[in-house]
């Protein structure tokens, strides 16, 4: 858990990014109360913290730039504005591609921030791509005036990563959000050069996704079948130590024909691995439990057995009516 309430904007600077680079000659310090909470927001408010990642390089660390640069604001906090300059020249070196758009750069140190309850610093990079009208309203001696303001919406996704200082002995910690699924191979591979640091977390979360969405695709399922299969394939997770793709076809998919079952090993025979509870635990909140009709309707469904569904929901066709209907059992009202 992050916790940057009582964090401080020690440092930052801006930059540009255009077909040429436009650097930021000034590290800002001491921001008013606003733009202090404005660049927290910007900071933190949409960044991935369910997925760590660390620094790599194929042959000697220390030739990993943004590594290196980011290192050297931890060591002395003064070499900020040239650090970050650093790192605005290295994202600009990557993103010579007519699809990476143009956009500033907004570089922070913020320290007094909590990881797990450890005081950290903590470095922000956020790539803005692109602006928006605001309107900005003032009373000014009651008569109202509105002026059009082009300008950053601080709660939008935009490509960020913040790096963590966990002292000399431990590499920094980093997380990243991207803004397009495309951004990830400049931004992550290019850009940062980072990987996946709990590579069973990683694999078990890609497994856990490509499962749940094979299901909701499979046209032969009914809603209750999916629901079912979904709480099962939650199931075996639960059960099993390691994620086997045809253990896991035998214990789900008892009636899967030849053609389901190369499907589902084509989609996720590359994330076979050691379950990672902490994966499993964030999938539990995302699988599919409602049941949505076409009546605006929506049956919320928390049945781990997909006997149980079968027991306590049944789907059936009126004639006279021309409609389809689900018939719930149940002991009590709650």
């Amino acid at each position: 858990m992050l916790e940057v309430s009582e964090s401080k904007l020690a440092q930052y600077s801006l930059h540009f990014l255009n077909e040429t680079l436009i650097l930021g000659e000034e590290a800002f310090t001491q921001p008013e109360v606003m733009l202090e909470a404005a660049f927290t927001q910007l900071a933190f408010s949409k960044i991935d913290l369910e997925q760590q990642f660390e620094f790599f390089h194929e042959t000697n660390i220390a030739l990993n730039e943004i590594y290196t640069y980011a290192k050297a604001i931890f060591e002395q906090n003064s070499s900020f504005l040239e650090q970050s300059q650093n790192i605005a020249r290295h994202l600009h070196s990557v993103s010579q591609h007519p699809n990476i758009k143009s956009g500033e750069l907004f570089i922070g140190l913020f320290e007094n921030c909590l990881l797990l309850n450890e005081e950290k610093k903590i470095i922000a990079i956020v790539k803005i791509d692109e602006k928006e009208i605001f309107l900005d309203v003032k009373n000014d001696q009651n008569q109202m005036i509105v002026n059009g303001i082009d300008g950053i919406n601080v709660k939008k996704i935009n490509n960020m990563a913040i790096i963590v200082d966990m002292g000399p002995e431990q590499p920094p910690a980093v997380f990243m959000k991207t803004k397009r699924k495309e951004d990830i191979i400049y931004w992550q591979e290019r850009f940062l050069k980072i990987k996946v640091a709990d590579e069973y977390y990683h694999k078990t979360d890609l497994a856990l996704t490509e499962c749940k969405k094979y299901i909701l695709k499979e046209e032969n399922y009914s809603n209750t079948e999916k629901l079912g299969l979904l709480n099962k394939t939650l199931d075996y997770f639960r059960n099993e130590e390691e994620f086997q793709v045809n253990h896991y076809i035998e214990t789900v998919f008892e009636q899967a024909d030849a053609t389901q079952k190369d499907i589902l090993i084509n989609s996720v025979k590359p994330y076979e691995t050691v379950i990672s509870d902490s994966a499993l635990e964030k999938a539990e909140k995302k699988y599919k439990r409602k049941i949505k009709l076409d009546a605006n309707i929506e049956i919320q469904v928390n049945i781990q057995h997909i006997d149980q569904i079968d027991e306590l929901i049944e789907v059936g066709y009126d004639e006279a009516t021309n409609r389809k209907f689900y018939k719930i059992y149940f002991q009590d009202e709650m």
